[in-house]
């Protein structure tokens, strides 16, 4: 593969979620999440993403982390349906990320032109954290054997040097066929979420850059068939 479409994105807040956090404040990861990528271009391709479909990879950076003060609507399972919770709403504090930045690398060069005039309106997290594209290209790139990967995300292994935060996660999800009963998860395995401002060089395989006099390293996530 000798070129990618690049997709570069940014907004005023996002909210790239912690999961599993059930109590207290809701916590950001220092990255998104493959599956949260995945739900971004699919509103600008206007249909849901088969992760199955396309590799891809991203960079992510933000200015400070924030918390906001919150009113929530709490939600519980009834006999698989999913309805508003019997105790109500509550308060909490939510951590965001201000001004965020997100580039994109998608083996699919033909979906060009979705996102220089896409379907819905692309958020990272909240519907409220809207995202701006600020521009599609198609990069010539390379593969190297290491390279910076600050706001990276990469599949954990020991022999992984990298210094970020250790998460399990979903690949992706399966939309269920019936309203209201939610998704389903796929191939869930540990990542690693490395922050924006980690300058280490990272060796690992899938490892490209751009072709340019300042070059971008970015990891090409390939998504497990099953």
């Amino acid at each position: 593969m000798d070129k990618v479409l690049e997709i570069q994105f940014s907004g005023w807040t996002s909210t790239p979620r912690l999961p599993f956090v059930l109590s207290g404040n809701a916590i950001c990861m220092p990255t998104p999440s493959y599956s949260l990528v995945l739900g971004i271009i699919g509103c600008c391709l206007g249909r849901n993403i088969l992760a199955t479909e396309l590799k891809l990879g991203f960079k992510y950076s933000f200015d400070t982390v924030a918390k906001d003060l919150e009113t929530r609507q709490r939600l519980e399972n009834n006999g698989g349906k999913i309805k508003k919770h019997s105790k109500g709403s509550d308060a909490y504090l939510r951590e965001f990320h201000v001004l965020p930045k997100l580039i994109v690398w998608l083996n699919k060069v033909e979906w060009k032109e979705f996102f220089e005039n896409p379907i819905g309106t692309p958020s990272l997290g909240r519907s409220q954290d809207i995202l701006c594209i600020d521009s599609v290209l198609l990069k010539d790139v390379e593969r190297v054997d290491k390279g910076n990967l600050g706001g990276s995300l990469l599949p954990f292994s020991p022999s992984l040097n990298a210094a970020g935060q250790l998460v399990q996660l979903a690949e992706s999800y399966i939309e269920n066929e019936d309203v209201g009963t939610g998704r389903t998860p796929a191939a869930s395995k540990m990542f690693i979420s490395i922050p924006h401002d980690n300058n280490s060089e990272v060796v690992c395989g899938n490892l490209f850059r751009t072709k340019e006099e300042e070059p971008v390293y970015f990891y090409l996530h390939e998504f497990d068939n099953e």
